[in-house]
């Protein structure tokens, strides 16, 4: 059975945010993830603040990604007009561009479900998968750790390709440099910088300075 959406980006998340400079060994990383289940358990907002951060970092990352594969494809085709609706070519370029606005729409639309509250209200962390986590990490070695990232990292890209198999889509979710888990991971820092506790727990603001500090060197 494939693990829940939430639980998936959460664990990209914590992948990332483990190689930075903040924890420098597997005991540090071990004994932060605990500090942040230990959170979530104790505090129904926290989970929700968390759960609902998560969901919308993963959805404009997304956006993003697809707004600017759709206009590189749109740049590369050319077009005709049938009945008002503009027909791109090749074939292939068409069929990319509707299943990335197709793409859009949805990451648009969920997006702006976030203020209403009886949609905020279904974003919550299930605490047993989050146990599960922790029982993962504390039982591996670098090298298992290195399989399990791996691992992780298709499953997000599976459930992104599923329905938006389009290969300029492709390589860029995939590109290592600024391909979606960065932007995940930039987009998960700024959003939860400005919640109290959610910057406390993950040490945010430190993240985003010593990023910004590596890139200007």
């Amino acid at each position: 059975m494939a693990e829940p959406f939430l639980l998936v980006v959460f664990k990209v998340i914590w992948q990332d945010l483990v190689e930075s400079l903040i924890y420098d060994s597997t005991k540090q990383d071990w004994q932060a993830l605990q500090i942040v289940i230990d959170e979530i358990k104790k505090n129904k907002q926290v989970n929700q603040d968390l759960a609902v951060a998560i969901e919308k970092c993963f959805y404009s990352s997304d956006k993003t990604i697809a707004e600017k594969c759709r206009d590189e494809l749109i740049k590369n085709s050319t077009y005709t007009q049938y009945r008002g609706a503009k027909i791109y070519k090749p074939l292939e370029n068409d069929t990319g561009i509707r299943k990335l606005e197709n793409k859009i729409a949805f990451s648009e639309k969920q997006l702006k479900q976030f203020d209403k509250k009886l949609f905020a209200k279904k974003s919550f962390f299930n605490i047993d998968e989050l146990d599960e986590i922790m029982q993962q990490l504390s039982q591996s070695n670098y090298e298992s750790s290195e399989q399990a990232k791996k691992y992780t990292e298709e499953q997000l890209f599976e459930i992104l390709e599923q329905d938006c198999n389009v290969n300029i889509y492709i390589t860029a979710i995939r590109d290592k440099k600024n391909g979606l888990r960065t932007k995940i991971l930039n987009s998960f820092l700024r959003e939860i910088e400005p919640n109290q506790q959610l910057n406390r727990i993950f040490k945010a603001r430190t993240h985003l300075i010593l990023s910004q500090v590596r890139n200007q060197s």
